[in-house]
């Protein structure tokens, strides 16, 4: 049977953990995953060749957290996610405000971007885009990724689950 799955990009805030309404995760404390996601991460490995996450964390431009921050929550998230036999193979973030109109923040492509060149093997044709905002998906279809919109009432489970 031919592997119809190459690279899946994730975005983060809303798809893996919950957002906070009108602030952003900035402390490990502040970071719970979306129930179902660290059972379905498993399996989500086993499917696809990478997974890599692109992430905006316009909080750092703000101020409101350090890449300091960023980096031990991804690191919890990377632990728990390790530590439940799933894997995560990069993680690209834009830490500018968005009136900066830098070339990496989605909508932008510039993360994906970076993801194809360093890892020039991906398949567009058979890589994945989910995230929960329409930048994410404008981002996705620009680069010809299966894109799929998903909420706090359609998960990443549920996705999984209809495949």
């Amino acid at each position: 049977m031919e592997n119809n799955f190459d690279t899946l990009f994730l975005d983060r805030d809303g798809v893996i953990n919950y957002k906070i309404e009108n602030d952003y995760v900035k402390s490990v404390h502040e970071f719970k995953f979306i129930p179902g996601f660290i059972n379905v991460i498993k399996d989500l490995s086993l499917l696809f060749n990478r997974i890599i996450i692109i992430t905006n964390q316009q909080g750092i431009g703000k101020g409101l957290m350090s890449i300091s921050d960023l980096n031990e929550i991804h690191e919890y998230m990377l632990n728990t996610i390790n530590d439940n036999n799933g894997k995560i193979d990069k993680i690209y973030f834009c830490p500018h405000l968005e009136s900066e109109n830098c070339l990496c923040r989605k909508p932008s492509p510039g993360m994906i971007l970076k993801a194809f060149q360093e890892y020039p093997e991906i398949d567009r044709n058979k890589s994945y885009f989910i995230g929960d905002s329409d930048s994410d998906m404008e981002a996705g279809k620009s680069e010809n990724l299966i894109s799929i919109k998903v909420s706090l009432e359609y998960t990443i489970l549920d996705w999984f689950n209809s495949l």
